[in-house]
């Protein structure tokens, strides 16, 4: 098993579309796949909010390049080929400056838990702010695409929420 010293610290950083800032949490980067940038976010990970600071769940997140959303993988324990849940922020293609990560949420989440079906939350948030903020069509068109293609994803096992983060997993 490898330590924390052998994977550097990044930061992922989120904004809402209006510009203000929505979440700041330090990770470990893992390393990458065909599927993203794997990170591993300890026990002890306190991610910061507008609302003040909070214990992050241990787990892992990947970041894939060019994809309207982030994963997280909550491995159940002792870990399985089907994380305790998946939860997924919809959110603009992911940038990465040096060691920090950066995106939009764009409210609109989809979850699984315990391998039931994966649901999509918060489309009252995103339909509030596309409104308010006046996303783009484009924009907003991207958003709902992505949280379709990922709920099948999902649902139908597809990589990579096929139980391919075990790789990752057993690194940590």
């Amino acid at each position: 098993m490898a330590t924390d010293a052998v994977w550097p610290m990044v930061e992922v950083v989120s904004t809402k579309w209006n510009g203000d800032f929505h979440r700041r949490t330090p990770s470990r980067e893992l390393g990458s796949d065909q599927s993203g940038t794997w990170l591993w976010m300890p026990p002890g990970t306190v991610a910061e909010t507008p609302t003040g600071p909070f214990d992050a769940t241990p787990g892992l997140r990947l970041l894939p390049v060019g994809q309207w959303w982030s994963a997280y993988f909550v491995p159940s324990s002792p870990p399985s080929s089907r994380p305790a849940s998946i939860y997924v922020d919809i959110c603009t293609p992911i940038r990465r400056h040096g060691d920090r990560f950066e995106f939009v949420d764009l409210d609109l989440d989809v979850e699984q838990v315990d391998g039931s079906p994966a649901v999509i939350l918060d489309e009252d948030e995103f339909d509030d702010r596309r409104q308010r903020w006046t996303y783009p069509a484009d924009l907003v068109a991207s958003a709902e695409a992505a949280c379709i293609r990922v709920m099948e994803s999902i649902n139908e096992r597809h990589r990579p929420f096929d139980g391919s983060y075990l790789e990752w997993w057993s690194r940590v």
